[in-house]
C-alpha cells in the first residue's frame, strides 16, 4: 500500500512540475504554485511516516506488544 500511495503522489508531483517547465504560463500561475506546494507536502509526509521515526516507533511498539502480550489500545 505504501508503494501505491507514494507512487501516485510522486507521479502527480512530477506531472505538475514537468507541465510547469514546458508551459511558462503555468509556472506563473499562483494556483499551480499552491498545488505544487500541497503535493510536495504530501510527498514529505508520506516519506517521513513510512521511512522516518514514526514508522520505527510503530514497529518498536508492535514488537514490545508482541513480547509482553499486552494491548496498548485504550
Amino acid at each position: 500500500m505504501k508503494l501505491v500511495a507514494g507512487g501516485v503522489i510522486l507521479a502527480a508531483f512530477m506531472f505538475i512540475v514537468i507541465s510547469a517547465v514546458f508551459k511558462q504560463e503555468l509556472a506563473e500561475n499562483s494556483l499551480v504554485i499552491h498545488v505544487v506546494g500541497v503535493i510536495e507536502g504530501s510527498v514529505v509526509t508520506i516519506v517521513s511516516f513510512y521511512y522516518g521515526s514514526s514508522k520505527s516507533s510503530q514497529d518498536k511498539d508492535k514488537n514490545n506488544q508482541d513480547e509482553s502480550g499486552e494491548s496498548t489500545n485504550g
